[in-house]
């Protein structure tokens, strides 16, 4: 499956799990025949431009499941590569953030911190938003792990709905997409073979719960060069993983935790800095009030659905509150080395 370039260090786990993500081996010949014609006709447009209501929250990447929260809107433009050496266009916007690449680079932008990333190539996998890789991935599940419960061609149009069980979490409840047990219905047009619709549900405690509908769906032959740029303000902050010495290179992930809370208690803003990429973060984690105080336990790391990271407990005092959950940590930045990603 095509995709782009090796992105920026901050922006190589943008997407490290798809909003319609599905994956596996051939499925059974009559199935797979069903959505043949689906793959193909939708492969064949050069560029879609898409919108969709999802369960996600801010702060959040696409797959976040957002248990407490409503449907908000993301939209997306997609320029499928089709020369040698073309890396495709795409820009996804969704409340909280904007992710652009040109062609060139990426550009992520969060208005609510009003903070920027920036690298060379795409940090986007364009599968993730190209309808023809929905149908793919749909098509390939194995047998084994799909339940179909309906399929149908009437009124001119095709649809089939599929259930699927989540991959296993370990320590934690399930939190991003891939985990949960869902379902997936697919439609499309019976005489263009074009993609027309697409819901995912999610099982919470029992309760079936959408994530994610596909509004609508617009096939085009090319897409403004103006959408692939964003208009940043002068004072936007430019974050990212930062060269570091080599003391910090060789950290471990319960290790980089560790030094994490003890310079921010020390308010070394350099070291603090290094370990994290968000500038916002930094600032609200060196304030006077939120400052740890204490650590009182850090854990060993463990590795959890489908995250490409790890997962590194932690019982902290904040002040008078003493918090106890898992720092986020990743390495896949060209330093190979660990930072934040989340979790305080």
């Amino acid at each position: 499956m095509a995709k782009f370039a090796a992105g920026a260090a901050m922006l190589a786990g943008i997407v490290w799990v798809s909003i319609f993500l599905i994956f596996g081996p051939a499925t059974p010949p009559t199935y797979a025949a069903m959505l043949e014609p689906v793959a193909r006709a939708t492969d064949q447009v050069d560029a879609v431009h898409v919108v969709l209501r999802m369960l996600t929250r801010e702060g959040e990447d696409f797959s976040y499941v957002n248990l407490e929260g409503e449907l908000s809107e993301v939209e997306a433009w997609i320029e499928w590569p089709r020369l040698p050496g073309d890396p495709g266009k795409a820009r996804i916007d969704k409340p909280d953030r904007i992710y652009c690449f040109d062609g060139a680079e990426t550009v992520s932008y969060h208005p609510g911190r009003n903070e920027a990333y920036r690298g060379s190539g795409g940090g986007i996998d364009l599968d993730l938003f190209w309808p023809a890789a929905w149908v793919r991935h749909m098509r390939n599940i194995p047998s084994p792990q799909v339940e179909i419960l309906m399929q149908e061609q009437t009124g001119g149009r095709g649809r089939l709905l599929l259930r699927q069980h989540g991959s296993p979490t370990a320590s934690r409840e399930p939190a991003f997409l891939g985990e949960f047990d869902r379902e997936t219905e697919i439609e499309w047009d019976l005489k263009s073979h074009l993609l027309l619709g697409l819901r995912r549900w999610i099982y919470d405690g029992g309760e079936r719960r959408l994530f994610s509908e596909l509004v609508s769906i617009d096939y085009l032959p090319s897409i403004e060069e103006g959408i692939f740029e964003i208009d940043l303000p002068e004072d936007v902050r430019w974050g990212g993983v930062k060269e570091a010495p080599l003391e910090l290179l060789d950290l471990g992930p319960r290790e980089m935790a560790r030094e994490l809370f003890d310079a921010a208690q020390r308010g070394d803003r350099d070291t603090v800095g290094l370990l994290c990429p968000s500038p916002a973060v930094v600032e609200w984690l060196l304030e006077k009030q939120n400052r740890p105080t204490k650590v009182l336990f850090v854990g060993e790391p463990f590795r959890s659905g489908e995250y490409p990271g790890v997962y590194v407990p932690y019982k902290v005092r904040f002040g008078a509150e003493i918090k106890e959950y898992n720092l986020a940590v990743r390495n896949d930045n060209p330093q190979n080395r660990w930072v934040f990603d989340g979790g305080i």
